[in-house]
């Protein structure tokens, strides 16, 4: 199971990555919408499993 730094650390990842998709692609295209879908997919995890305000910020540091 993973822990919260590597769900915190997913999160983070997947959020830029859908920024990026966005710029690259537009905000309405299909990439864009997958890319959102995942990003949605992480912080769910990631808040599921308790991740905090602080966890999120070490991850952006780290990553």
């Amino acid at each position: 199971m993973p822990s919260k730094e590597q769900l915190a650390t997913a999160a983070v990842v997947a959020g830029r990555a859908m920024v990026r998709t966005a710029e690259e692609h537009g905000i309405d295209s299909d990439a864009a919408q997958r890319a959102a879908a995942l990003a949605a997919r992480a912080l769910t995890a990631a808040e599921n499993a308790g991740c905090t305000i602080d966890d999120y910020a070490r991850a952006r540091h780290a990553h």
